[in-house]
């Protein structure tokens, strides 16, 4: 049964009195490994937070991860409210009247959020609340914030009584237990993916970490779909997958929404396309990337990147897109070039990958703020079909999709008077790969390969195979492996070995 079945169809039944150890922690009396009635009251899985180290204890042994990681998004997601550098987390400007805003500074607790937008968090008889306003970051402005288009907002009016830990805790925190409304670590760090770190921390070991990169494809994608699939956990009480720690089936504790066939919902546009942000993963499981085998880490580096978005490499200059759909790839476009593919000048925005294949059509604070994860090029003619966003006046804002579309069937025919030419072109190309591919000159690594749980370590070529091989034993890693040459797809696979 597939991944993407269990993730969104998963039906959660109550079960009788149960108890079972996973990874060391018993799962709640009563039902399920994630919740179940039980006297008319929901039981949930405790974390226990005794488990939990932080993150400064990982650094100890893990220096790069942590330097690279302490300055991403991530470690940003919760702060304290400071208004001055160094150390600023305040962004909103609290001296603009705004009848959004019904909060001082004094107010505020916490910040949450840096990039888009920000909230505040307060606390009201001892219970820490989400504010009723939020910044816009682009804007420069005061919202309203109300969460009425969010599934939770009928069980939760109340600003005063909308709980910070029943909302946004568990994806902006780290070790969160609702139970005594606290968290292990503020922000998103290095348990929040691989797990409680104490047993490692005293023994290092393997076994006693979750590392995403050995977790079979799947399970690994989980951990960030945990926070970036859009979805709702059993039951109303709760918008997170409460209980959830990494490396176990989230389809225990969450359930991500589909798109429904033209139907426009709080997620998705009529096409199935981002319509909100934090649906990254929603659109992803829609996507040939997803079917082809690849994974959020395929292009994004949670360790940290120099680059937007904790891309491996820039998206700015199509580096990272073209690393598998670059000019003579297996899988790249046929074109003389770029300019012959995109029908813009090189240097443009125009011919950036992602601005035609990740178009901007979610809303975060404002409207096009979120790009849409399915990478298909969405047509002008979906807008004047339905008033979906498209892959051309996000740019072209001053012109009408109508204009668009006439834009493409002119692309169009211009492509079939270059018919012969462009065969020829195409010919040459699929000659080369084939000529490079039958050479065995480049030995692909498979990543996560969802039938044998490979594990991509980085291209091989024949002359230093042998070399990183050997390099890979020194680790300890290659003796759990076995090394298989696949012919059907030309790839390199490490498989766990049974031996």
């Amino acid at each position: 049964m597939s991944f993407k079945y269990l993730l969104h169809r998963r039906i959660f039944v109550p079960l009788a009195i149960l108890v079972l150890a996973v990874g060391g922690t018993a799962w709640q009396e009563g039902g399920n490994s994630c919740a179940a009635e039980a006297d008319g009251a929901r039981q949930w899985r405790h974390i226990d937070q005794s488990r939990y180290v932080g993150s400064k204890k990982c650094a100890e042994c893990h220096q790069e991860h942590y330097n690279g990681w302490k300055d991403t998004g991530h470690n940003k997601m919760i702060r304290p409210p400071i208004t001055e550098v160094p150390g600023q987390t305040v962004l909103a400007d609290f001296t603009q009247i705004s009848p959004h805003r019904t909060f001082e500074l004094k107010d505020v607790k916490w910040v949450i959020g840096h990039r888009w937008k920000q909230r505040f968090i307060g606390e009201i008889d001892g219970q820490e609340v989400v504010l009723p306003a939020q910044w816009s970051v682009q804007e420069k402005t005061w919202q309203s914030y109300s969460g009425k288009s969010d599934w939770w907002y009928p069980d939760h009016q109340d600003w005063t009584q909308r709980s910070n830990f029943k909302l946004c805790a568990g994806c902006h925190s780290t070790g969160t237990e609702p139970l005594t409304e606290s968290w292990t670590e503020q922000n998103i760090a290095c348990e929040r993916c691989h797990g409680p770190g104490k047993a490692h921390a005293e023994n290092a070991a393997l076994d006693n970490i979750v590392n995403p990169a050995r977790l079979p494809r799947d399970r690994s994608i989980e951990i960030c779909l945990s926070c970036h699939l859009a979805g709702k956990p059993p039951g109303t009480d709760f918008a997170w997958a409460v209980g959830y720690e990494a490396g176990m089936e989230l389809s225990e504790f969450w359930k991500g929404f589909e798109p429904e066939e033209e139907k426009e919902t709080a997620e998705f546009w009529r096409n199935g396309t981002a319509r909100k942000n934090r649906v990254q993963g929603n659109t992803f499981l829609q996507s040939v990337m997803y079917h082809a085998g690849l994974q959020c880490t395929a292009c994004h580096n949670p360790h940290g990147t120099r680059y937007r978005s904790l891309t491996i490499k820039s998206a700015d200059d199509n580096a990272l897109c073209l690393t598998c759909h670059g000019p003579e790839k297996d899988i790249g476009p046929d074109y003389g070039t770029l300019t012959d593919h995109t029908h813009h000048v090189p240097t443009s925005v125009g011919s950036r990958c992602v601005e035609c294949h990740m178009a901007k059509t979610g809303t975060n604070s404002v409207a096009g703020e979120s790009r849409n994860h399915t990478f298909a090029f969405i047509s002008p003619a979906d807008t004047i079909k339905s008033g979906v966003p498209n892959s051309c006046n996000g740019c072209h804002a001053d012109k009408s999709p109508e204009w668009a579309l006439s834009e493409l069937q002119k692309w169009s025919k211009e492509a079939e008077g270059k018919t012969g030419s462009t065969a020829a072109v195409s010919e040459v190309r699929a000659k080369t790969r084939r000529e490079r591919r039958n050479s065995n000159d480049e030995l692909f690594i498979d990543q996560h390969d969802s039938r044998s749980q490979g594990v991509r370590l980085g291209l091989w070529t024949k002359a230093n195979a042998g070399t990183e091989f050997a390099g890979l034993r020194a680790t300890g890693i290659a003796s759990r492996v076995r090394v298989d040459w696949d012919d059907s797809c030309h790839i390199l696979v490490l498989r766990r070995s049974t031996r």
